[in-house]
């Protein structure tokens, strides 16, 4: 890089800095003032820890190429699966809702429990329209808590991430936090949500690492106040409020140097149950593994959802099967693109290793 060229962009990145540098500084003034609370586990919790989570965007597909198919599976850590269903790619957005809520009766009773027509789920941004099987697999999460919520007593009901979203529609969120603040007041739950990452928690680990907020080695928790959130917040994720059910907090949840601060969600109208929240998740996250201060019931809960190796190859024989079916040349045509695909991996890793 030329000295001229390297001077004009440092000038420039000093620039910007001094921009960011206020705001950053005083989110770690504030932070600073910020005192979090111990989490007391001499008491014994009553509650059962359900946790419910759909199949990872990454671990859903099945790998058929031309054929785009993708599978949505939704279970919780007692091994219940509630939604296992086939969604083709191909088609568009609301082509896609339509062939769903046609083909599949427990969302139609969804949508009619929560006063919605499957027309209030067609994507209304671009974002969400690029994000449409995200969407509908956090539609039948949310759909699964709801289930949890209405037929069980006495629970924490977990959720796999916070409690609010950017994919789905105002009014269909709307609709899912009135049913669920019916119900966990109606049963007597708790509703919390635990991410493993936050934008908002990245921007404020800063200022709590330079001011040691959670020095100590002991589980403790403290509660995000919404002005801080939303200064911390990156732009396009400010106008989420009113797609928001819960009160921001930041927790410790193992003993112990090292234990990740995870950001966790409790029910905007349950705010004042985070002592015995807080001592739920700690005791559901001891010595957990790999990721400390993590619930197991969450752990457990991916282990339902994922779809195994085994179970892939499985899927992937059963789709063959009806392509052969349908068309035994076009499936000789997707056979041989397979093991062309194949070969040409092996080859490159037999030639990384060869370099090596």
């Amino acid at each position: 890089m030329k000295p001229d060229r390297f001077h004009r962009l440092q000038r420039s990145l000093e620039l910007a800095l001094n921009q960011e540098w206020p705001l950053l500084d005083r989110t770690c003034k504030k932070v600073a003032r910020l005192k979090p609370l111990p989490i007391d586990l001499t008491g014994e919790g009553s509650r059962q820890v359900v946790a419910t989570v759909a199949t990872d965007g990454g671990e859903n597909r099945l790998n058929l190429d031309p054929i785009r198919i993708q599978v949505i599976r939704v279970a919780d850590s007692l091994g219940t699966i509630y939604f296992e269903e086939f969604i083709p790619q191909s088609l568009q957005p609301d082509e896609v809702i339509r062939f769903f809520f046609a083909g599949e009766e427990r969302l139609q009773r969804l949508l009619s429990y929560l006063s919605l027509t499957w027309e209030e789920l067609i994507p209304h941004t671009d974002y969400q329209r690029g994000n449409l099987v995200a969407m509908l697999r956090e539609l039948l999460e949310w759909a699964a808590t709801l289930k949890l919520a209405a037929e069980r007593k006495n629970l924490l009901l977990l959720r796999d991430g916070l409690l609010r979203s950017v994919l789905l529609n105002d009014r269909v969120f709307a609709a899912l936090r009135r049913q669920l603040t019916s119900l966990t007041e109606k049963n007597n739950h708790l509703l919390v949500g635990v991410a493993k990452r936050s934008a908002v928690i990245n921007y404020l680990a800063v200022g709590l690492g330079v001011t040691a907020t959670f020095s100590g080695s002991s589980p403790a928790y403290l509660s995000i106040a919404e002005d801080l959130e939303r200064e911390a917040a990156p732009a396009q994720y400010r106008w989420i409020g009113q797609r928001s059910m819960g009160q921001l907090h930041l927790a410790k949840l193992d003993h112990g140097d090292g234990v990740p601060l995870m950001p966790v969600d409790i029910a905007a109208w349950q705010a004042a149950e985070a002592p015995e929240v807080m001592a739920l998740l700690a005791r559901s996250s001891r010595a957990s593994f790999p990721l400390r201060g993590y619930p197991q019931e969450l752990l457990l809960a991916h282990q339902h959802a994922r779809l195994g190796g085994l179970e892939t190859e499985m899927l992937e024989g059963l789709l063959m099967q009806q392509v052969i079916e349908r068309n035994p040349t076009v499936a000789e045509r997707v056979r041989q693109l397979r093991l062309l695909g194949r070969r040409l991996v092996e080859e490159a890793e037999d030639g990384s290793d060869t370099q090596e």
